[in-house]
């Protein structure tokens, strides 16, 4: 099999690849918004999320490697707003 064939048969695991990390980014991109100039504290808990790093390769075809971390824990979050001071 040629390395064409080999990247043909990746097509619906990237594309899955993808989409997960597209509603990842539109997710953290949502809460970001909510909390924007608010004053509120925001926690995020993690049972073990598991992300899965694919494997990539340098240019020349240098395998860089891959990784799977599984993450326990939370994020906290927090925002402030404040009144702009005023300027003489």
């Amino acid at each position: 099999m040629n390395q064409g064939d080999n990247r043909n048969g990746n097509i619906p695991d990237q594309q899955q690849q993808q989409q997960s990390s597209s509603q990842w980014t539109q997710v953290i991109g949502q809460v970001i918004e909510k909390l924007t100039g608010t004053n509120m504290s925001t926690t995020i808990s993690f049972a073990n999320l598991e992300i899965d790093v694919p494997r990539a390769q340098a240019p020349g075809g240098r395998d860089l490697g891959s990784a799977k971390w599984i993450v326990n824990g939370k994020i906290v979050w927090t925002t402030e707003a404040h009144k702009a001071a005023d300027s003489q």
